[in-house]
């Protein structure tokens, strides 16, 4: 079998692996001064303004003595308001420059989990904070002819084109390879060893390289009930539309936003819904309450306080068995229950997965908990590229890197110090 050596492989194609294959491809950022950054934060603009090369080239270990950390820096610049106003409040421009050999993995087209969204789900925060700083999302419209307000949640149809577009966009559809499964990486006397299985034609390939971005996601390995019939027909691991479930009874088993999600769906559209979840009350009720600001969140809300006999709500439940008739086993504070249904959707997360490192130095790693259920295993990295400070030129993008926030604006924001530090090391700069 032919092995195939490139300098860096990016595995994982999602907001937080894309955008390091788009800038290590040759999309590099400049300073672009203007005046909302300036008057926001009128040290730094004055800084930057002094910088002609490459943002990458930036001093980032100097950067963080000061106490400014990267995925910060670039947000800001990013971002410099929450709201957008226009093209010229973003503090960079992109032009193109001389590519690395890179080369990214993904397992489903670019894009990550919101190819496996449900068909009809908004974003969770302003369409423009899922955008790409070198592809505004505005652009994107204006480019597509489509009527998107950027300010305003916006529909996964809508997000996952945007993220379909940048390959061929950008001119770095190339270095990208979809529909490979990667299932293991080993040291090699290259640096990695990188095997993957196309998921289409179960051909393998073998891939070395000196640089690993590891952006897999924090839900690469789906969790499981762990339970006897958890594998029937009519149990499903993703939830897509209601047209997907005939019959009446189905119950949802989550307790989270995807499970919110499927549950007023499923409710709307005319099923009898069982919800089930380990939380008590409070904590789904603070979810609940924290975001109203989203449309389904208010409907949820109705529908609950409505006491509606469509929906039943199992607080502190547990799926004990589940029978190839339909039949579900509860344990509930009540005590053991059964309830018939015609499908049962999980909507209960995943885990980070490291798994695929073998042979490695033991890899460090952190938790990381937002206010509800969201938890992620992040790996301790350097602060100042996000590297590993186990296992030498393995890098943690987006949200697997220690001490980046559960939120959105965050997760493609390590892309620019890991580019910058593996330019760096090449001598590029």
């Amino acid at each position: 079998m032919n092995v195939e050596h490139r300098t860096v492989i990016v595995v994982g194609g999602g907001p937080a692996g894309l955008p390091v294959a788009s800038v290590l491809g040759g999309w590099h950022p400049y300073y672009r001064p203007n005046s909302m950054l300036e008057l926001r934060h009128p040290s730094l603009a004055k800084y930057l303004s002094s910088i002609k090369e490459s943002l990458l080239e930036l001093d980032f270990v100097d950067l963080v003595k000061q106490g400014i950390a990267p995925v910060d820096l670039f947000r800001t610049l990013h971002h410099p308001r929450s709201l957008f106003q226009g093209i010229e409040q973003i503090g960079m421009e992109f032009r193109r420059e001389p590519s690395i050999d890179v080369l990214l993995l993904t397992r489903e087209e670019v894009g990550g989990l919101w190819n496996n969204a449900p068909r009809n789900l908004l974003t969770l925060s302003p369409g423009q904070w899922m955008e790409f700083a070198f592809y505004p999302l505005a652009q994107y419209a204006q480019e597509s002819n489509l009527n998107i307000d950027v300010n305003a949640l916006i529909k996964k149809t809508d997000l996952i084109d945007y993220y379909h577009r940048i390959p061929d966009r950008f001119e770095v559809s190339d270095c990208i390879h979809t529909w490979q499964d990667v299932f293991e990486i080993t040291p090699h006397e290259r640096g990695f060893k990188v095997r993957a299985r196309n998921v289409k034609t179960n051909l393998e390939s073998v891939y070395t390289c000196k640089y690993l971005v590891y952006a897999t996601g924090q839900r690469a390995r789906l969790r499981k009930l762990e339970v006897e019939g958890e594998d029937l027909p009519f149990v499903t691991q993703n939830y897509d539309r209601p047209e997907d479930f005939e019959g009446d009874r189905v119950l949802v088993v989550g307790g989270g936003r995807s499970g919110d999600w499927a549950a007023t769906e499923l409710h709307d559209a005319g099923k009898q819904i069982f919800y089930s979840m380990r939380q008590d009350d409070r904590v789904h009720w603070r979810l609940i309450n924290d975001s109203l600001y989203l449309p389904y969140y208010k409907r949820i809300s109705e529908i609950l306080q409505s006491q509606s006999n469509s929906c039943e709500t199992l607080y502190q439940t547990k799926i004990k068995r589940i029978e190839s008739s339909g039949v579900v086993h509860l344990e509930t504070p009540e005590g053991l229950r059964k309830i018939e249904v015609d499908h049962i959707v999980k909507e209960i997360g995943g885990w980070a997965d490291y798994s695929l490192l073998q042979g490695f130095s033991k890899l460090s790693l952190t938790d990381k908990r937002d206010d509800y259920r969201f938890q992620v295993h992040q790996m301790q990295t350097k602060p100042h590229n996000y590297e590993s400070v186990d296992i030498p030129n393995l890098y943690a993008g987006g949200y697997l890197a220690q001490g980046i926030g559960l939120v959105v604006m965050a997760m493609h924001g390590t892309t620019y110090a890991i580019a910058g530090d593996i330019l760096r090391k090449e001598n590029v700069f």
